[in-house]
């Protein structure tokens, strides 16, 4: 729903920036964004180290412009490329005396993208400690914190059905990309425009009545 960019220099944030959420037009101003961010900082497309970009889960429109701008950006300029979850980065806004928590975000049908995250004292990063998996608000009842881009719209269900731990709203940041971006690049963990692949977990609405529709044929032709 919303997207942004961000500069950084060596770990340190230079700024963030807030796309125009009007009519959701990232499609459009992505590419002039970028250029104005860089230049107001003079640095120049083709002089930067790495690219980190966001690569779900989440909107399937919202990950392809972003992915698409990032790869054509990588690949134009030979520039380092690295993929950074969703979920993971979102884990950064927590504190670190929270300790752990279960990271959620939209999938739709009144369901949520879920995984659990550990904030690792030793290497003081968040981490997510399983596999992103699809679930009902229902299933996380019981959960010490929960915290993501819907933790507001299932606060109620959640509260009525007994859960009176901790509920977080947050909102996907660049920012949480960029320094996740720059601890896995330090970290060798590269991947290239051809390589690079949305976390979709499940196919979209679109793909699933295509193939709900080959199905049918299939069963009617064997008829």
């Amino acid at each position: 729903m919303q997207g942004s960019i961000a500069l950084a220099e060596s770990g340190v944030l230079l700024e963030e920036r807030v796309l125009c959420t009007e009519g959701r037009r990232h499609a459009q101003t992505l590419v002039s964004e970028v250029d104005e961010l860089l230049t107001r900082h003079q640095f120049r497309s083709e002089c930067l180290s790495t690219v980190a970009v966001s690569i779900g889960p989440g909107s399937f429109t919202g990950l392809r412009v972003g992915l698409a701008f990032a790869s054509t950006l990588s690949w134009l300029h030979d520039i380092p490329l690295v993929a950074v979850s969703t979920l993971e980065a979102m884990a950064w806004q927590l504190s670190p005396a929270v300790k752990s928590a279960w990271m959620i975000c939209d999938a739709q049908r009144d369901e949520v993208f879920t995984a659990p995250a550990e904030w690792n004292s030793q290497q003081k990063v968040w981490q997510l400690t399983a596999e992103i998996q699809i679930a009902v608000p229902a299933d996380l009842i019981g959960q010490r914190m929960i915290a993501g881009t819907v933790a507001d719209r299932y606060r109620p269900l959640l509260q009525q059905a007994g859960h009176s731990e901790e509920i977080a709203q947050l909102t996907p940041r660049a920012a949480d990309v960029a320094m996740l971006g720059h601890r896995l690049a330090e970290q060798g963990c590269f991947c290239t425009p051809e390589t690079l692949e949305p976390l979709y977990i499940r196919a979209s609405y679109a793909e699933e009545k295509r193939d709900a529709a080959k199905r049918a044929a299939a069963v009617k032709a064997e008829g």
